[in-house]
């Protein structure tokens, strides 16, 4: 099992998922928190419940109308999720 602080994840991310599609277990720490990081694969696509897929397609919808966040640096990006 590897641990990670938001930090960590963020500066190591594309390692952290191969080791999450690897099968480790990584929990990430934020805050008093722990997250655990899963892939989903084409098999558990079906997991999707109604109630997902509508949150879903409304962010989709939120995304179109330009609703969303947009980083265009690396430093807007870490401040933003820093800010979360």
């Amino acid at each position: 099992m590897r641990t990670l602080t938001v930090t960590d994840f963020r500066n190591q991310m594309a390692a952290v998922l191969d080791s999450a599609d690897a099968g480790e277990k990584v929990m990430i720490r934020r805050r008093n928190r722990l997250y655990t990081l899963t892939p989903v694969d084409q098999t558990r696509k079906n997991e999707i419940t109604p109630a997902l897929r509508r949150k879903i397609n409304a962010a989709r919808k939120e995304f179109r109308e330009g609703k969303t966040v947009c980083c265009k640096t690396v430093d807007e990006l870490h401040a933003f999720l820093d800010s979360l």
